[in-house]
């Protein structure tokens, strides 16, 4: 399946992660942190983005970032390609030193900023290096609460949401985070929501991210609306539908279905296969001859579009 675009406009903030190749380390010593550190600090006096939290782990990076004019994607190759030179050339090694693409969620920031900055503090944490964040000196935890001061680092907008000022915002902060270690995280920040993969919110957040990105925005559709509706047109149950054997009518249905699995996105072909007893690629070549006879004839494409049509609905 083609891989989605990236999600960009002004102001978006992303959940940004990178994991080192194979799970080997990208950070060998203090000098490689620091050295990181520097390039993102250049990064955003050249690209005019804000970095909201940090954290480096040995084998992988957790940066909240918002955006201005420059999408992520530049941003993030140079930062990755500028520190995997530096590093090989330190280290006298060769090779790509990220594993991949970075991954990125966009976030509804009113909703999830200051949670997503205290999971990125409690990193160490969760992972058993530290007893306390306050005990990691490579993350931006420090700078929240006072401890060192980091200039490139825009803590403004999640400390905004503390309603606190002065001393007393940095002391509930802290509570904040410290209260956060003694509970497993309440949001999975690596993953979307239902609605998009790529974004974490609300539904009319999601409809506000693609109207700004520019792209379409489809609700997900319950797949058990997708099976019924198909169901309903044949006059089968799902026990005949999933049956062995090669009746062609009982084909058919299942060929519509898996068709408007792939136009909604409403769950996996895998799923779709498990649940029908059904090779995937047994399925994807029923949905190729399908869409084939659809371009020559117009009753087969009209009976897919008004089944899409009440899907949609």
């Amino acid at each position: 399946m083609a891989r989605k675009p990236r999600l960009h406009f002004p102001g978006a903030v992303y959940h940004v992660t990178l994991h080192g190749n194979g799970n080997q380390p990208v950070f060998i010593d203090a000098t490689d942190r620091t050295r990181f550190l520097l390039l993102i600090q250049e990064g955003i006096e050249k690209f005019g983005h804000k970095v909201h939290a940090y954290c480096l782990l040995t084998d992988h990076i957790s940066l909240v970032v918002e955006v201005d004019e420059v999408p992520l994607s530049r941003i993030m190759q140079q930062l990755g390609f500028r520190y995997t030179r530096w590093f090989n050339d330190w280290h006298h090694q060769a090779g790509h030193l990220f594993q991949g693409r970075y991954k990125a969620i966009l976030i509804s920031p009113e909703d999830y900023l200051l949670p997503l900055v205290r999971e990125v503090h409690l990193a160490p944490v969760r992972a058993g290096i530290e007893s306390g964040p306050m005990r990691y000196p490579w993350s931006s935890n420090l700078a929240y609460c006072g401890r060192e001061v980091v200039l490139w680092l825009s803590t403004d907008r999640a400390m905004l949401q503390i309603e606190e000022t002065g001393i007393r915002a940095l002391m509930k902060f802290h509570a904040y985070v410290n209260d956060g270690s003694a509970t497993s995280a309440t949001v999975d920040f690596n993953r979307g929501s239902e609605l998009d993969p790529r974004i974490l919110g609300a539904e009319d957040f999601v409809r506000g991210v693609m109207k700004l990105s520019r792209q379409k925005y489809r609700p997900k559709v319950n797949p058990e609306k997708v099976f019924r509706i198909v169901l309903e047109r044949y006059k089968l149950t799902e026990e005949e539908l999933a049956a062995p054997g090669k009746n062609r009518y009982h084909a058919e249905a299942r060929a519509y279905l898996a068709w408007l699995y792939l136009e909604t996105g409403c769950a996996t072909m895998t799923a779709l296969g498990d649940r029908l007893g059904r090779d995937v690629s047994s399925l994807s070549s029923a949905v190729r001859r399908l869409q084939l006879k659809a371009k020559k004839d117009e009753k087969v494409a009209e009976k897919y579009q008004k089944l899409l049509n009440r899907v949609r609905r």
